[in-house]
């Protein structure tokens, strides 16, 4: 079925509503068997399709899948101007990849580039990211400085600062930041963050900021993630427009970058420091080839770990921090 069918057929359950085989045959203009082999499709792609006799087949959640013309009507004026190129995918291998493949492009810079669903999304240290079709905000954003903000961790650090910025937008208001990039509310993961960067010797640098949260989940995932998540549906009710979420976060990772200079920026480490989990929290900080135990005094100015480890605080610059504590 062609990717335009594929898309008229989602919009057609998207309702939630029971919509027969037969009918969803004649809209299209394909056979059942079509439909039936789409619909198995859309199930190995996460979602959850209800299948009964006399009735047909529905969504067990209505899905909000997104559109261009409606997202740049949300965006904020102020940034606008940033915003170069917005590209909507149906699927993709990965919205990063996508952004990586044209670092070289003229429109790379300010090119924003989202998708329903990701087959090889990827997050930090190589890990696969998984969201189910129209179920999260799956988000890259290249962007090109000269020079490159120094430290470039800066980056990371000021795109979760953007994350908290657009959540709170919309009535999330606790929220918060563990080191380097991942996104919690109340000790479970919401979202993450990857930045992928091509420095020059002489000083530029092409990133892409990448950018996965959970919106809205079935509760099949559990088998698929191996720590305890929460989505925006579970956090916030009503739950708010998807169009709205993506709108806020486009708006604040652009404001966010546009106002980025090379010089370090102390406002942007003060007020991640507002939003970090673990400072002061006893944890374990997993590294190549070994593991450190101690606990988070926070970071430092230039967006480094503080650990203080057997009496002593200790400055990391990579690693994930696990609550977990390991020999």
């Amino acid at each position: 079925m062609h990717m335009n069918k594929r898309v008229e057929l989602i919009s057609r359950l998207a309702d939630g509503e029971f919509h027969s085989g037969a009918k969803l045959a004649e809209q299209l203009s394909v056979s059942r068997t079509a439909i039936w082999k789409r619909l198995q499709l859309l199930r190995r792609r996460g979602l959850v399709i209800q299948s009964v006799r006399g009735k047909g087949y529905r969504l067990n959640q209505p899905v909000e899948l997104l559109e261009r013309d409606r997202l740049q009507t949300l965006i904020d004026g102020q940034v606008k101007p940033l915003l170069r190129t917005l590209t909507l995918h149906t699927e993709i291998n990965s919205t990063n990849q996508y952004l990586l493949d044209r670092i070289n492009h003229p429109d790379f810079h300010g090119h924003v580039a989202l998708a329903e669903y990701q087959s090889t999304g990827r997050g930090r240290r190589g890990r696969h990211w998984h969201a189910p079709f129209a179920a999260g905000i799956c988000l890259s954003l290249g962007w090109y400085f000269d020079p490159a903000p120094q430290p470039l961790t800066l980056v990371s650090l000021g795109a979760g600062v953007a994350v908290m910025r657009a959540l709170r937008r919309i009535g999330i208001k606790d929220a918060g930041l563990k080191w380097p990039n991942d996104i919690y509310w109340h000790g479970r993961k919401l979202g993450g963050i990857l930045v992928e960067a091509r420095e020059e010797s002489a000083g530029p640098c092409r990133l892409v900021l990448g950018l996965g949260l959970n919106y809205c989940f079935p509760e099949t995932e559990n088998k698929h993630i191996d720590q305890p998540w929460v989505d925006i549906a579970t956090i916030r009710r009503p739950l708010c427009s998807r169009h709205v979420l993506a709108a806020a976060l486009v708006s604040e990772s652009l404001r966010l970058l546009g106002n980025m200079t090379g010089m370090y920026n102390a406002g942007i480490i003060d007020e991640w420091r507002r939003y970090d989990q673990m400072c002061g929290k006893r944890a374990c900080l997993v590294l190549p080839g070994r593991t450190v135990n101690g606990r988070v005094t926070g970071i430092d100015r230039n967006g480094a770990l503080l650990m203080e480890v057997k009496g002593r605080v200790e400055r990391f610059n990579a690693g994930e921090i696990t609550l977990r504590a390991r020999s």
